[in-house]
């Protein structure tokens, strides 16, 4: 063998364990890429989250302020009916208000509601969500994480009161570790 030969063939013996080197320092690269691009995403997928629940209490409590504007003959009266409401407290979302102020399916006409019975309906409604096949959850109850809906008016509740209407939920790393999770509030004043 030629003294070129050997000096070629001590060259390939020394270069075949670089290769794996290599590929093992190229696979922990990648590695800390992958997990840093799933980092993102992850938080990315959170802030979407959060987001997301705040255009639906926006919604809700832009639905329920609506409401109370529309059934001016409450607000004239006094707006009693929306004093110190608390959808924790004031609703229970298997139970309907009687009369339903609202067109269903199958169950025939709708009733005439008078302006307090309307008031209640319009609390209930937003709180729990229409009532469909399967009761009602699609409201702020069932909508958010945590979620309640809250109305009150300035004391004295009067004709020219202002109205608060609030939507608090809760977010946070963990839904079962209170000491993780943030109350989040949207909050719509109106004056009627």
């Amino acid at each position: 063998m030629s003294m070129d030969r050997k000096i070629a063939l001590r060259r390939q013996r020394k270069q075949s364990g670089l290769g794996i080197i290599e590929v093992l320092v190229a696979l922990v690269v990648v590695s800390f890429g992958v997990l840093g691009m799933a980092s993102l995403q992850l938080t990315g997928m959170k802030h979407s989250s959060g987001g997301f629940n705040r255009s639906k209490a926006l919604l809700f409590a832009q639905s329920m302020a609506t409401r109370i504007r529309v059934n001016n003959a409450v607000v004239a009266a006094g707006g009693a009916e929306y004093k110190n409401f608390d959808s924790t407290a004031n609703v229970n979302c298997g139970a309907p208000p009687v009369p339903y102020c609202q067109a269903r399916k199958n169950v025939g006409t709708t009733p005439a509601c008078t302006p307090s019975e309307l008031a209640v309906f319009d609390l209930y409604s937003v709180s729990c969500g229409d009532l469909g096949s399967e009761g009602a959850d699609t409201g702020v109850i069932g909508s958010l994480p945590n979620g309640s809906l809250t109305v009150d008016c300035a004391d004295p509740c009067s004709p020219g009161s202002t109205y608060e209407v609030t939507v608090n939920w809760t977010e946070g790393r963990s839904r079962t570790k209170t000491d993780e999770l943030v109350t989040k509030r949207v909050q719509v004043k109106l004056r009627p």
